[in-house]
């Protein structure tokens, strides 16, 4: 391995700020913010980056495989030791470069582990991905609770971590960690653990059309999260009056939504929420255009030789998606009436901060806080080490007022 953890900060304050989906360079609220909080060698990262060949599954898997794999043969080093808390760490450090490794697969409505269009390469890194995993919770002192999600016929998976005081006869409030687009449960312990430092409970749910879940990604999969948020307030350990939402990007997006037709989400944080019906300017709708039509001609995840056609995306085509989602065209953005901690970066290529704007400017006039980095782009990962804390600090004073 290379610098290490230590000068991770370091890195990220000389990163360069620039908004897209470039799996050739890393740069702040680029394609490699989603693993800044996973990964201690940020060094490491960058290095292999520089030897990625492409995206297409035989020359992406490999490269992130390997360092994934040197992490679990210094992992099984470690336990044979009896060094558990190092071993563990190195578990987590494979789990995330697999993580890379499966990107963005499983995409599926089924409820097997890998679909049956994942190529076996990718299929192996995700088996591999969620055995790290495994691996990592058996070193704890207390594994997560699996808990089965089920609504309509389709179910989703969670872990549900707890403090160590939590008990039946002193229940804890606890907070739904909502995944998005392409992290899965698996990728977010340390938001788990966040919730947990402040004397909450977790549920991690696996997000509607990813990981493992056979709910669509559809508006209407809302009622997965309401399934998984009841799920959370029968846990004998669980106070169901005092129950949060957590989300960050997509699952930012989520977090409002589900707020918006379920009462028992009493406080919120929403790190680059979306769907809340910000159209944008013109400018910012090209931005997000432009992206998406670039990832789709020069990057695709998928075994060689498969990857379709590129075709351009209209604005009536825009239009018509971000009508699905916006919940104030959906006549659901005044039934938000709880506090919420919102964060973002101003660089955002996705979700723009005007969605965090229209909500300060709806609802209640107190009990919303919002922050806004303007060294950052989408999701602010190169300042979730100040946001993330006093997210969760918030968060357990809405709760346990």
């Amino acid at each position: 391995m290379t610098q290490g953890k230590s000068d991770k900060a370091a890195i990220l304050a000389r990163l360069p700020i620039r908004g897209n989906e470039d799996p050739y360079t890393v740069t702040i609220g680029g394609f490699y913010r989603r693993w800044f909080n996973l990964i201690d060698d940020l060094q490491l990262l960058i290095d292999t980056v520089a030897t990625i060949q492409g995206t297409e599954d035989e020359d992406w898997v490999p490269a992130w495989s390997a360092v994934a794999e040197r992490y679990e043969r210094k992992a099984e080093a470690l336990l044979a030791r009896r060094k558990r808390a190092e071993a563990r760490n190195a578990f987590l450090q494979a789990k995330s470069f697999y993580s890379i490794a499966r990107f963005p697969a499983p995409y599926h409505s089924g409820s097997a582990i890998c679909p049956p269009d994942m190529s076996p390469i990718k299929a192996r890194a995700y088996e591999r991905y969620l055995d790290c995993y495994r691996r990592a919770t058996e070193l704890l002192p207390d594994a997560p609770r699996i808990i089965q999600v089920r609504r309509d016929g389709k179910e989703a998976a969670g872990y549900l971590r707890l403090p160590k005081r939590a008990s039946r006869s002193r229940k804890v409030p606890a907070v739904l960690v909502m995944c998005g687009a392409d992290m899965y449960k698996e990728d977010r312990e340390k938001y788990a653990e966040g919730a947990m430092a402040e004397g909450m409970g977790a549920l991690v749910v696996d997000a509607p059309g990813t990981g493992q879940t056979s709910f669509p990604h559809a508006p209407e999969s809302v009622v997965a999260w309401q399934a998984a948020l009841g799920a959370l307030a029968r846990q004998p350990e669980i106070d169901g009056k005092r129950l949060g939402a957590f989300g960050v990007s997509r699952g930012g997006q989520w977090v409002i939504r589900l707020a918006a037709h379920d009462a028992r989400v009493k406080a919120l944080i929403a790190c680059a929420p979306g769907g809340v019906g910000y159209w944008g300017t013109p400018e910012e709708r090209a931005e997000w255009r432009q992206a998406a039509e670039e990832r789709a001609r020069t990057n695709w995840f998928g075994p060689r030789g498969t990857k379709p056609p590129a075709r351009p995306i209209t604005e009536a085509e825009q239009r018509e998606e971000f009508l699905r989602w916006s919940l104030k065209d959906n006549g659901l953005l005044e039934k938000l009436t709880m506090p919420m901690y919102l964060v973002n970066g101003k660089v955002d290529h996705l979700t723009p901060i005007g969605n965090i704007y229209m909500l300060l400017e709806s609802g209640p006039p107190t009990g919303r806080v919002a922050r806004v980095y303007a060294d950052d782009g989408h999701i602010a990962a190169r300042n979730e080490k100040e946001w993330a804390p006093a997210a969760w600090r918030w968060l357990r004073e809405q709760l346990t007022r």
